[in-house]
C-alpha cells in the first residue's frame, strides 16, 4: 500500500503542523496524529464514508481536520487531496482532483 499527497494537500500538512507548534507549541502531536490517521486510512481504506466522485473523509479524532482521500483497489495506493480545517469552506479542494 502506498500513500501520496497532492502537492496542495501536503502544503496543508505542513501549514497545519507549523500553526499547530507557533500556536500551541503541538506541532510534534499534530504529526503524530496524522500519522496515526495515515496508518488508520491504510489499514482499512474502504471503511471510511464516502463523499462522491470516489473520495472518502476521515475525521480525525482529536484534531479539528479532515482527510480527504482516493483509494485505488487496483494499484493498492492511497491519494490524500486535502488535509482540510472543519471549519474551512466546503469543497474548496475539489479542483485538485484528477478529471
Amino acid at each position: 500500500m502506498t500513500t501520496a499527497f497532492d502537492p496542495e494537500a501536503l502544503d496543508e500538512y505542513h501549514e497545519a503542523a507549523q500553526y499547530s507548534e507557533q500556536r500551541f507549541g503541538m506541532g510534534r502531536q499534530f504529526v503524530a496524529s496524522m500519522q496515526a490517521a495515515i496508518t488508520a486510512i491504510e489499514k482499512t481504506p474502504v471503511r471510511y464514508q464516502s463523499v462522491g466522485q470516489g473520495i472518502r473523509i476521515f475525521r480525525m479524532k482529536t484534531l479539528p481536520y479532515y482527510l480527504f482521500y482516493h483509494y485505488d483497489e487496483a494499484s493498492q495506493a492511497i491519494t490524500i487531496y486535502a488535509v482540510a480545517h472543519h471549519k474551512r469552506e466546503p469543497g474548496y479542494w475539489h479542483d485538485r482532483l484528477p478529471v
